[in-house]
Protein backbone atom coordinates (compact mmCIF):
# COMPACT_ATOMS: atom_id res chain seq x y z
CA UNK A 1 0.00 0.00 0.00
CA UNK A 2 2.99 2.40 0.93
CA UNK A 3 4.59 1.54 -2.10
CA UNK A 4 1.63 2.45 -4.25
CA UNK A 5 0.84 5.54 -2.75
CA UNK A 6 4.77 6.48 -3.76
CA UNK A 7 4.70 5.34 -7.02
CA UNK A 8 1.58 7.54 -7.85
CA UNK A 9 3.28 10.48 -6.05
CA UNK A 10 6.38 9.96 -8.11
CA UNK A 11 4.25 10.19 -10.99
CA UNK A 12 2.51 13.34 -10.35
CA UNK A 13 5.95 14.93 -9.64
CA UNK A 14 7.41 13.42 -13.09
CA UNK A 15 3.62 15.40 -14.39
CA UNK A 16 4.29 18.32 -12.80
CA UNK A 17 7.83 18.27 -14.39
CA UNK A 18 7.22 17.89 -17.58
CA UNK A 19 4.19 20.46 -17.51
CA UNK A 20 7.01 23.05 -16.28
CA UNK A 21 9.82 22.05 -18.88
CA UNK A 22 6.96 22.16 -21.86
CA UNK A 23 5.89 26.09 -20.64
CA UNK A 24 9.48 27.00 -20.40
CA UNK A 25 9.95 25.77 -23.92
CA UNK A 26 7.27 27.11 -25.15
CA UNK A 27 8.54 30.56 -23.69
CA UNK A 28 11.66 30.32 -25.06
CA UNK A 29 10.36 29.87 -28.64
CA UNK A 30 10.89 32.50 -31.31
CA UNK A 31 7.13 33.20 -31.88
CA UNK A 32 5.27 34.36 -28.66
CA UNK A 33 1.73 35.64 -28.41
CA UNK A 34 2.04 39.51 -27.23
CA UNK A 35 1.88 41.85 -24.18
CA UNK A 36 -2.07 42.74 -24.65
CA UNK A 37 -1.05 46.58 -24.18
CA UNK A 38 2.42 46.02 -26.82
CA UNK A 39 2.57 47.63 -29.47
CA UNK A 40 4.43 45.85 -32.78
CA UNK A 41 7.70 47.72 -33.82
CA UNK A 42 6.57 46.69 -37.54
CA UNK A 43 3.41 49.22 -37.76
CA UNK A 44 1.78 49.39 -40.89
CA UNK A 45 -0.99 51.43 -40.09
CA UNK A 46 -1.15 54.66 -41.78
CA UNK A 47 -3.38 57.42 -41.32
CA UNK A 48 -3.93 59.86 -43.95
CA UNK A 49 -5.19 63.92 -44.75
CA UNK A 50 -6.48 64.86 -48.11
CA UNK A 51 -5.27 68.09 -49.80
CA UNK A 52 -7.82 70.08 -52.36
CA UNK A 53 -6.52 72.14 -55.54
CA UNK A 54 -7.74 75.11 -57.15
CA UNK A 55 -8.07 75.07 -61.04
CA UNK A 56 -6.70 78.76 -61.44
CA UNK A 57 -5.70 80.50 -64.79
CA UNK A 58 -2.12 81.28 -63.72
CA UNK A 59 -0.45 79.03 -60.87
CA UNK A 60 -2.21 76.24 -59.91
CA UNK A 61 -1.51 74.80 -56.49
CA UNK A 62 1.52 73.45 -54.61
CA UNK A 63 1.19 70.28 -52.09
CA UNK A 64 3.68 70.31 -49.48
CA UNK A 65 4.34 67.70 -47.09
CA UNK A 66 6.85 66.70 -44.68
CA UNK A 67 7.68 64.71 -41.23
CA UNK A 68 10.67 64.26 -39.08
CA UNK A 69 10.22 60.82 -39.23
CA UNK A 70 10.52 60.77 -43.44
CA UNK A 71 8.12 58.24 -44.38
CA UNK A 72 5.57 59.95 -46.33
CA UNK A 73 4.05 59.27 -48.97
CA UNK A 74 1.40 60.83 -51.51
CA UNK A 75 -0.89 59.46 -53.93
CA UNK A 76 -4.50 60.71 -55.91
CA UNK A 77 -7.36 60.60 -54.20
CA UNK A 78 -8.88 57.98 -57.11
CA UNK A 79 -5.83 56.39 -57.02
CA UNK A 80 -4.82 55.80 -53.59
CA UNK A 81 -2.66 52.43 -55.05
CA UNK A 82 -0.05 54.31 -56.94
CA UNK A 83 1.73 55.82 -54.24
CA UNK A 84 4.68 58.13 -54.18
CA UNK A 85 7.59 58.11 -51.34
CA UNK A 86 8.60 61.89 -50.27
CA UNK A 87 12.03 62.54 -50.30
CA UNK A 88 13.43 63.83 -47.18
CA UNK A 89 11.62 65.27 -44.70
CA UNK A 90 9.77 67.98 -46.82
CA UNK A 91 8.55 68.03 -50.52
CA UNK A 92 6.57 69.67 -52.21
CA UNK A 93 4.50 69.02 -55.79
CA UNK A 94 3.25 71.87 -57.78
CA UNK A 95 0.79 72.14 -60.38
CA UNK A 96 -1.58 69.84 -58.59
CA UNK A 97 -5.03 70.12 -60.27
CA UNK A 98 -6.83 67.00 -58.22
CA UNK A 99 -6.96 66.08 -54.68
CA UNK A 100 -4.24 64.44 -53.38
CA UNK A 101 -3.83 62.13 -50.39
CA UNK A 102 -1.02 62.27 -47.89
CA UNK A 103 -0.37 59.38 -45.66
CA UNK A 104 2.43 58.21 -42.57
CA UNK A 105 2.39 55.45 -40.11
CA UNK A 106 0.09 56.15 -37.56
CA UNK A 107 2.74 57.40 -34.71
CA UNK A 108 4.34 59.70 -36.81
CA UNK A 109 3.71 63.38 -36.84
CA UNK A 110 3.19 64.93 -40.08
CA UNK A 111 1.95 67.86 -41.62
CA UNK A 112 0.41 68.98 -45.37
CA UNK A 113 -0.80 72.11 -46.66
CA UNK A 114 -2.52 73.36 -50.02
CA UNK A 115 -1.35 76.62 -51.49
CA UNK A 116 -2.46 78.54 -54.26
CA UNK A 117 -1.25 81.94 -55.32
CA UNK A 118 -3.57 83.91 -57.84
CA UNK A 119 -3.52 87.51 -59.26
CA UNK A 120 -6.71 87.70 -60.55
CA UNK A 121 -10.25 86.17 -61.07
CA UNK A 122 -12.74 84.89 -58.82
CA UNK A 123 -9.54 82.71 -56.75
CA UNK A 124 -7.56 86.26 -56.55
CA UNK A 125 -5.35 85.69 -53.38
CA UNK A 126 -3.15 83.77 -51.19
CA UNK A 127 -5.08 80.42 -50.24
CA UNK A 128 -3.66 77.94 -47.68
CA UNK A 129 -4.71 75.78 -45.54
CA UNK A 130 -3.62 72.53 -43.56
CA UNK A 131 -5.14 69.51 -45.33
CA UNK A 132 -8.14 67.91 -42.99
CA UNK A 133 -8.18 64.71 -41.92
CA UNK A 134 -11.29 62.35 -42.92
CA UNK A 135 -14.11 61.91 -39.94
CA UNK A 136 -17.62 61.80 -39.54
CA UNK A 137 -18.21 65.40 -38.09
CA UNK A 138 -16.53 68.98 -38.69
CA UNK A 139 -17.87 72.43 -37.97
CA UNK A 140 -17.31 75.47 -40.28
CA UNK A 141 -17.88 79.38 -38.83
CA UNK A 142 -18.07 82.32 -41.06
CA UNK A 143 -19.74 81.02 -44.33
CA UNK A 144 -20.72 83.50 -46.46
CA UNK A 145 -23.71 82.68 -49.32
CA UNK A 146 -25.02 85.66 -50.02
CA UNK A 147 -25.19 88.33 -53.19
CA UNK A 148 -21.53 89.22 -52.87
CA UNK A 149 -19.82 86.47 -51.91
CA UNK A 150 -20.01 82.47 -52.79
CA UNK A 151 -19.63 79.43 -50.77
CA UNK A 152 -18.74 75.62 -51.95
CA UNK A 153 -18.29 72.98 -49.92
CA UNK A 154 -15.62 70.58 -50.96
CA UNK A 155 -15.81 66.82 -49.65
CA UNK A 156 -13.67 64.14 -50.42
CA UNK A 157 -13.98 60.23 -49.78
CA UNK A 158 -10.70 58.74 -49.64
CA UNK A 159 -12.47 55.36 -48.30
CA UNK A 160 -13.64 52.35 -50.30
CA UNK A 161 -17.59 52.55 -49.58
CA UNK A 162 -19.93 55.60 -50.38
CA UNK A 163 -20.07 58.60 -47.48
CA UNK A 164 -23.78 60.24 -47.01
CA UNK A 165 -23.47 63.53 -45.42
CA UNK A 166 -25.79 66.22 -43.57
CA UNK A 167 -25.52 69.75 -42.95
CA UNK A 168 -27.68 71.84 -40.54
CA UNK A 169 -27.00 75.69 -40.99
CA UNK A 170 -27.02 77.70 -38.21
CA UNK A 171 -27.60 81.99 -38.92
CA UNK A 172 -28.37 84.47 -36.53
CA UNK A 173 -31.88 83.95 -36.25
CA UNK A 174 -31.13 80.36 -35.67
CA UNK A 175 -31.13 77.24 -37.85
CA UNK A 176 -31.46 77.88 -41.40
CA UNK A 177 -33.44 76.00 -43.95
CA UNK A 178 -31.48 74.65 -46.19
CA UNK A 179 -33.39 72.10 -48.81
CA UNK A 180 -30.68 69.55 -50.44
CA UNK A 181 -28.29 69.35 -47.31
CA UNK A 182 -29.25 65.83 -45.84
CA UNK A 183 -27.70 62.47 -47.57
CA UNK A 184 -25.48 64.54 -49.88
CA UNK A 185 -23.85 60.89 -50.80
CA UNK A 186 -20.15 61.01 -51.94
CA UNK A 187 -18.76 58.01 -53.69
CA UNK A 188 -15.85 56.06 -52.72
CA UNK A 189 -12.53 57.89 -53.76
CA UNK A 190 -13.74 61.03 -55.29
CA UNK A 191 -14.45 64.90 -54.90
CA UNK A 192 -17.81 66.02 -54.60
CA UNK A 193 -18.30 70.24 -54.93
CA UNK A 194 -21.63 71.25 -53.03
CA UNK A 195 -22.24 75.08 -53.91
CA UNK A 196 -23.96 76.60 -50.89
CA UNK A 197 -25.66 79.21 -53.08
CA UNK A 198 -29.06 76.45 -54.14
CA UNK A 199 -28.94 75.46 -49.94
CA UNK A 200 -29.24 79.21 -48.85
CA UNK A 201 -28.31 82.37 -49.67
CA UNK A 202 -28.03 85.54 -46.39
CA UNK A 203 -26.90 88.70 -45.58
CA UNK A 204 -25.37 86.79 -42.44
CA UNK A 205 -22.67 85.01 -41.77
CA UNK A 206 -23.56 81.53 -40.90
CA UNK A 207 -21.88 78.30 -39.41
CA UNK A 208 -22.26 75.35 -41.01
CA UNK A 209 -22.04 71.91 -39.11
CA UNK A 210 -21.54 68.51 -41.54
CA UNK A 211 -22.05 65.14 -40.04
CA UNK A 212 -21.76 61.93 -42.14
CA UNK A 213 -24.78 58.95 -41.72
CA UNK A 214 -22.27 56.93 -42.95
CA UNK A 215 -18.78 57.16 -43.90
CA UNK A 216 -16.24 59.61 -43.50
CA UNK A 217 -15.34 62.66 -45.36
CA UNK A 218 -12.51 65.43 -45.22
CA UNK A 219 -13.98 68.31 -45.83
CA UNK A 220 -13.32 72.25 -46.68
CA UNK A 221 -15.25 75.28 -48.04
CA UNK A 222 -13.92 77.57 -50.61
CA UNK A 223 -14.93 81.05 -49.88
CA UNK A 224 -14.66 83.46 -52.77
CA UNK A 225 -15.60 87.25 -52.13
CA UNK A 226 -16.90 89.71 -53.99
CA UNK A 227 -16.70 94.17 -53.78
CA UNK A 228 -18.70 96.00 -56.32
CA UNK A 229 -19.18 92.72 -58.62
CA UNK A 230 -15.25 92.92 -58.59
CA UNK A 231 -13.05 89.65 -56.69
CA UNK A 232 -12.14 90.65 -53.28
CA UNK A 233 -10.68 87.65 -51.98
CA UNK A 234 -10.77 84.00 -51.99
CA UNK A 235 -9.47 81.26 -49.30
CA UNK A 236 -10.41 78.04 -47.68
CA UNK A 237 -12.35 77.59 -44.65
CA UNK A 238 -10.93 74.56 -42.95
CA UNK A 239 -12.68 73.07 -40.40
CA UNK A 240 -12.46 74.71 -36.76
CA UNK A 241 -12.66 72.55 -33.42
CA UNK A 242 -15.16 70.80 -32.65
CA UNK A 243 -17.85 72.52 -29.95
CA UNK A 244 -16.38 72.52 -26.59
CA UNK A 245 -16.69 74.70 -23.21
CA UNK A 246 -13.18 76.20 -23.90
CA UNK A 247 -11.66 77.60 -26.78
CA UNK A 248 -8.38 79.70 -28.12
CA UNK A 249 -7.99 80.98 -31.66
CA UNK A 250 -4.52 81.85 -32.42
CA UNK A 251 -2.89 83.69 -34.84
CA UNK A 252 -4.98 86.86 -35.60
CA UNK A 253 -2.22 89.01 -37.75
CA UNK A 254 -1.40 92.31 -36.86
CA UNK A 255 -2.05 94.92 -39.30
CA UNK A 256 -5.37 96.90 -40.38
CA UNK A 257 -8.58 95.37 -41.74
CA UNK A 258 -11.62 93.64 -40.56
CA UNK A 259 -10.84 91.01 -37.55
CA UNK A 260 -14.60 89.63 -37.78
CA UNK A 261 -15.12 86.45 -34.96
CA UNK A 262 -17.78 84.45 -35.18
CA UNK A 263 -19.07 82.30 -32.59
CA UNK A 264 -21.99 79.25 -33.15
CA UNK A 265 -24.08 77.90 -30.53
CA UNK A 266 -25.23 74.51 -31.43
CA UNK A 267 -27.01 73.56 -28.00
CA UNK A 268 -30.73 73.95 -26.76
CA UNK A 269 -29.59 77.34 -24.00
CA UNK A 270 -28.34 80.49 -24.06
CA UNK A 271 -24.48 80.70 -23.99
CA UNK A 272 -22.73 83.49 -22.05
CA UNK A 273 -19.60 83.55 -23.78
CA UNK A 274 -16.35 84.94 -21.83
CA UNK A 275 -14.11 86.35 -24.44
CA UNK A 276 -10.30 87.38 -23.35
CA UNK A 277 -7.66 88.78 -26.07
CA UNK A 278 -4.47 87.13 -25.46
CA UNK A 279 -1.91 90.08 -25.90
CA UNK A 280 1.88 89.24 -25.88
CA UNK A 281 2.33 89.62 -22.26
CA UNK A 282 -1.18 88.09 -21.08
CA UNK A 283 -4.97 89.16 -21.46
CA UNK A 284 -6.10 92.86 -22.78
CA UNK A 285 -9.09 94.38 -21.28
CA UNK A 286 -11.55 94.73 -24.84
CA UNK A 287 -14.74 97.15 -23.05
CA UNK A 288 -17.71 96.36 -23.99
CA UNK A 289 -16.87 92.70 -25.29
CA UNK A 290 -16.12 90.97 -22.13
CA UNK A 291 -19.36 88.39 -22.38
CA UNK A 292 -21.35 87.77 -25.53
CA UNK A 293 -24.85 86.65 -24.96
CA UNK A 294 -25.42 83.78 -27.79
CA UNK A 295 -29.39 82.29 -27.86
CA UNK A 296 -29.63 78.98 -28.96
CA UNK A 297 -28.95 76.93 -32.17
CA UNK A 298 -27.22 80.97 -33.71
CA UNK A 299 -24.55 81.63 -35.20
CA UNK A 300 -23.29 85.00 -34.66
CA UNK A 301 -20.93 87.96 -36.14
CA UNK A 302 -18.83 89.96 -33.86
CA UNK A 303 -16.50 93.09 -35.63
CA UNK A 304 -13.32 93.54 -33.26
CA UNK A 305 -11.08 95.06 -35.88
CA UNK A 306 -11.10 98.53 -34.16
CA UNK A 307 -10.85 97.05 -30.69
CA UNK A 308 -8.36 95.00 -31.15
CA UNK A 309 -6.00 98.45 -32.80
CA UNK A 310 -3.94 96.02 -35.67
CA UNK A 311 -2.35 94.15 -32.80
CA UNK A 312 -1.59 90.96 -33.57
CA UNK A 313 -2.98 88.86 -30.80
CA UNK A 314 -5.25 85.57 -29.83
CA UNK A 315 -8.34 84.45 -28.68
CA UNK A 316 -9.78 82.95 -25.85
CA UNK A 317 -13.54 81.74 -25.04
CA UNK A 318 -14.89 79.77 -22.29
CA UNK A 319 -18.42 78.84 -22.13
CA UNK A 320 -20.65 76.64 -20.10
CA UNK A 321 -22.75 75.81 -23.08
CA UNK A 322 -20.66 73.92 -25.87
CA UNK A 323 -19.78 76.36 -28.51
CA UNK A 324 -17.09 76.90 -31.29
CA UNK A 325 -15.34 79.82 -33.42
CA UNK A 326 -13.23 81.22 -36.20
CA UNK A 327 -12.23 84.19 -37.46
CA UNK A 328 -12.49 86.23 -40.71
CA UNK A 329 -9.86 88.83 -41.56
CA UNK A 330 -8.44 90.72 -44.48
CA UNK A 331 -5.94 93.01 -44.71
CA UNK A 332 -7.70 96.38 -45.03
CA UNK A 333 -6.60 96.54 -48.64
CA UNK A 334 -8.74 98.81 -51.56
CA UNK A 335 -10.85 97.21 -53.98
CA UNK A 336 -7.72 96.38 -56.20
CA UNK A 337 -5.58 94.83 -53.44
CA UNK A 338 -7.85 93.10 -50.46
CA UNK A 339 -7.51 89.65 -49.50
CA UNK A 340 -9.52 86.93 -47.46
CA UNK A 341 -7.63 84.88 -44.56
CA UNK A 342 -9.69 82.49 -42.01
CA UNK A 343 -8.29 81.69 -38.22
CA UNK A 344 -9.96 79.06 -36.66
CA UNK A 345 -9.88 77.44 -33.06
CA UNK A 346 -7.32 75.22 -32.88
CA UNK A 347 -6.52 71.33 -30.66
CA UNK A 348 -3.86 72.14 -27.79
CA UNK A 349 -0.70 70.65 -28.78
CA UNK A 350 -0.76 67.36 -26.96
CA UNK A 351 2.86 66.98 -28.17
CA UNK A 352 5.45 68.08 -30.60
CA UNK A 353 3.67 69.49 -33.61
CA UNK A 354 5.03 70.65 -36.95
CA UNK A 355 3.87 72.62 -40.32
CA UNK A 356 4.84 71.84 -43.67
CA UNK A 357 5.33 75.75 -45.57
CA UNK A 358 5.89 76.61 -49.16
CA UNK A 359 4.69 80.22 -49.42
CA UNK A 360 6.10 80.79 -53.01
CA UNK A 361 8.62 82.78 -52.67
CA UNK A 362 11.42 83.56 -49.70
CA UNK A 363 9.57 84.95 -46.80
CA UNK A 364 9.58 85.38 -43.41
CA UNK A 365 6.30 83.75 -42.03
CA UNK A 366 5.60 84.49 -38.22
CA UNK A 367 4.66 81.65 -35.76
CA UNK A 368 1.82 82.44 -33.13
CA UNK A 369 1.97 80.61 -29.72
CA UNK A 370 -0.91 81.06 -27.81
CA UNK A 371 -1.33 79.57 -23.96
CA UNK A 372 -4.56 79.30 -22.76
CA UNK A 373 -3.70 78.21 -19.36
CA UNK A 374 -2.58 80.71 -16.22
CA UNK A 375 0.93 79.13 -16.07
CA UNK A 376 3.86 80.50 -18.43
CA UNK A 377 4.90 77.62 -20.74
CA UNK A 378 7.98 77.00 -22.81
CA UNK A 379 8.10 75.82 -25.74
CA UNK A 380 10.76 74.72 -28.43
CA UNK A 381 10.99 76.09 -32.28
CA UNK A 382 12.81 74.21 -34.60
CA UNK A 383 12.67 74.85 -38.77
CA UNK A 384 14.26 72.93 -41.54
CA UNK A 385 15.13 73.03 -44.67
CA UNK A 386 13.64 70.09 -47.15
CA UNK A 387 17.03 68.31 -46.71
CA UNK A 388 17.16 68.51 -43.07
CA UNK A 389 19.53 71.31 -42.29
CA UNK A 390 18.68 73.25 -39.11
CA UNK A 391 17.59 77.09 -40.06
CA UNK A 392 16.57 77.94 -36.75
CA UNK A 393 16.42 76.46 -32.91
CA UNK A 394 15.04 78.69 -29.84
CA UNK A 395 13.35 78.31 -27.15
CA UNK A 396 10.91 80.58 -26.14
CA UNK A 397 8.87 81.29 -23.13
CA UNK A 398 4.94 81.66 -23.85
CA UNK A 399 3.44 83.58 -20.67
CA UNK A 400 0.19 82.77 -19.27
CA UNK A 401 -3.17 83.63 -21.23
CA UNK A 402 -0.60 85.85 -23.80
CA UNK A 403 -0.28 85.10 -27.40
CA UNK A 404 3.27 85.94 -28.86
CA UNK A 405 4.39 86.15 -32.37
CA UNK A 406 7.85 84.33 -33.55
CA UNK A 407 9.38 85.75 -36.73
CA UNK A 408 11.22 83.17 -38.44
CA UNK A 409 13.62 82.68 -40.83
CA UNK A 410 13.37 83.84 -44.51
CA UNK A 411 13.27 80.62 -46.56
CA UNK A 412 11.38 78.88 -49.22
CA UNK A 413 10.06 75.36 -48.65
CA UNK A 414 10.84 74.57 -44.66
CA UNK A 415 9.23 72.14 -41.99
CA UNK A 416 8.23 74.12 -38.28
CA UNK A 417 8.37 71.63 -35.43
CA UNK A 418 6.54 72.90 -32.23
CA UNK A 419 7.33 71.01 -29.19
CA UNK A 420 5.80 72.41 -26.03
CA UNK A 421 7.43 71.46 -22.49
CA UNK A 422 4.05 71.34 -21.04
CA UNK A 423 1.71 69.46 -23.36
CA UNK A 424 -1.93 70.33 -22.61
CA UNK A 425 -1.35 74.40 -22.56
CA UNK A 426 -0.06 76.08 -26.13
CA UNK A 427 -1.87 76.50 -29.37
CA UNK A 428 -0.13 77.30 -32.68
CA UNK A 429 -0.49 78.55 -36.46
CA UNK A 430 1.76 80.07 -38.67
CA UNK A 431 0.77 83.43 -40.33
CA UNK A 432 2.15 84.45 -44.23
CA UNK A 433 2.24 87.93 -46.28
CA UNK A 434 3.13 87.73 -49.80
CA UNK A 435 2.58 90.06 -52.96
CA UNK A 436 1.00 88.84 -55.63
CA UNK A 437 0.44 91.29 -58.17
CA UNK A 438 -1.67 94.22 -56.86
CA UNK A 439 -2.84 91.91 -54.45
CA UNK A 440 -1.28 91.88 -50.97
CA UNK A 441 -2.23 88.18 -49.70
CA UNK A 442 -2.65 86.75 -46.39
CA UNK A 443 -2.61 83.60 -45.33
CA UNK A 444 -2.49 81.05 -41.81
CA UNK A 445 -2.17 77.73 -41.48
CA UNK A 446 -3.10 75.90 -38.05
CA UNK A 447 -0.16 73.59 -36.24
CA UNK A 448 -1.55 70.20 -35.29
CA UNK A 449 0.51 67.54 -33.43
CA UNK A 450 -0.48 64.03 -33.60
CA UNK A 451 -2.71 61.98 -32.43
CA UNK A 452 -1.18 60.51 -28.53
CA UNK A 453 -0.21 57.05 -28.31
CA UNK A 454 -2.58 56.59 -26.06
CA UNK A 455 -5.59 56.89 -28.33
CA UNK A 456 -5.04 55.19 -30.73
CA UNK A 457 -6.30 51.39 -30.70
CA UNK A 458 -3.47 48.69 -29.85
CA UNK A 459 -3.10 46.82 -33.21
CA UNK A 460 -2.28 42.96 -32.28
CA UNK A 461 -0.18 41.06 -34.81
CA UNK A 462 -1.98 37.32 -34.56
CA UNK A 463 0.91 34.50 -34.79
CA UNK A 464 -1.11 31.94 -36.04
CA UNK A 465 -1.18 34.77 -39.41
CA UNK A 466 2.05 34.75 -40.11
CA UNK A 467 4.01 38.47 -40.64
Amino acid sequence: MKRATVIRTGAVLAAVVVLVLAVLGASALPVQQPSPNAAPTDDRARVAVVCPAVTAESDPTVVTAGSPQRRLTTAPLDDPEQTTDVSGVLGSISGVTAPMIVSAPRLDVFSATTRTAVESGSDRGLSLASCDRPGSSAWFTGVLSSSTSTAELVLFNADTSDASVDLTVYGAAGRLTAPGSRGIIVPARTRRVVPLGPLFTTDDTVSVQLATSAGRVAAMVRQRVRQNDKPAGSDWLPPTAEPANDLVIPGLASGKGARDLVVVNPGERTAAVALQVLGADGPIALPGFETIDLPPQTSRRIPLGKALAAAAVGLRLSSEQKITAGVLSDNGGDAKATDLAVQVATPVLTGPGVLALSPGRRLAPTLQLASGVPEASRVRVVVTSPSGKRLFNRTVTVPGLADIAVQLPKATDVLITVQPERPGAVHASVGVRSRIGDVDGIASAAVFSGTPPSNLPTIRQDPRLGS
